[in-house]
């Protein structure tokens, strides 16, 4: 497993301009912690910006579960897709951090692509989000519980930019994952006394991001 480099946000996909524009557009939202943005099989077709914070995109599992199926920081879209195929949504997104960014309906959306000429961008970034999705889930699938926390700790202290600090503590990242809450302790505690990271009251304090990234395939 390895956190996923080659993944550019739809951001990455725009010039300067065009995302200042795309930012002018619709109004500004504020997302707490824990609150939804979407909700699986519901209608509308809004779309959010993330300029700030962390989202986790979740689908629902057959036991009444739900699986991780992305995570989307600063400079990702969330909800295009009913926006182009006025469909129900495909899978509910949660901040996971406090998200702030731009609302927008979806014609706003689907206007400002057209009027910029941006549908090679757009075709180009939801299939970098198809695929860095499949490749999440498949390597997650067949990961130990070790390392699918030195992943996600790793994956939310380079998204978030939280200064190495995760504002989460050991019952969120275990809901994220879908693990007991009982395996995230003993990884953090493996990990706490390589020296790696430093458990706080609300979070986690990653000590070396570097050796906690080799954690990933060494335990898998």
């Amino acid at each position: 497993m390895a956190l996923d480099e080659d993944y550019r946000s739809f951001r990455d996909h725009l010039s300067a301009a065009d995302w200042a524009e795309l930012l002018r557009i619709g109004g500004p939202f504020r997302c707490a912690p824990g609150a939804a943005l979407l909700n699986e099989g519901e209608g509308g077709d809004h779309v959010f910006v993330l300029t700030s914070g962390l989202c986790k995109v979740v689908g629902a599992r057959a036991d009444h579960g739900r699986s991780l199926l992305a995570l989307r920081a600063a400079g990702d879209t969330i909800g295009e897709q009913a926006a182009i195929d006025e469909r129900p949504r495909s899978a509910s997104a949660f901040a996971v951090v406090e998200c702030r960014g731009q609302r927008l309906r979806g014609p706003e959306f689907t206007a400002f692509v057209r009027r910029r000429g941006l549908g090679t961008q757009l075709t180009g970034y939801l299939s970098m989000k198809l695929r860095s999705n499949g490749s999440m889930i498949s390597e997650l699938s067949r990961s130990s519980a070790r390392s699918k926390v030195a992943w996600l700790l790793c994956r939310l202290t380079a998204s978030a930019g939280q200064d190495d600090f995760v504002p989460l503590p050991q019952r969120d990242l275990a809901d994220l994952l879908g693990l007991a809450r009982s395996s995230v302790a003993a990884s953090l505690a493996d990990f706490r006394a390589l020296g790696l990271l430093r458990t706080e009251q609300g979070g986690v304090h990653v000590l070396d991001p570097a050796a906690l990234l080799d954690e990933i395939h060494r335990s898998r």
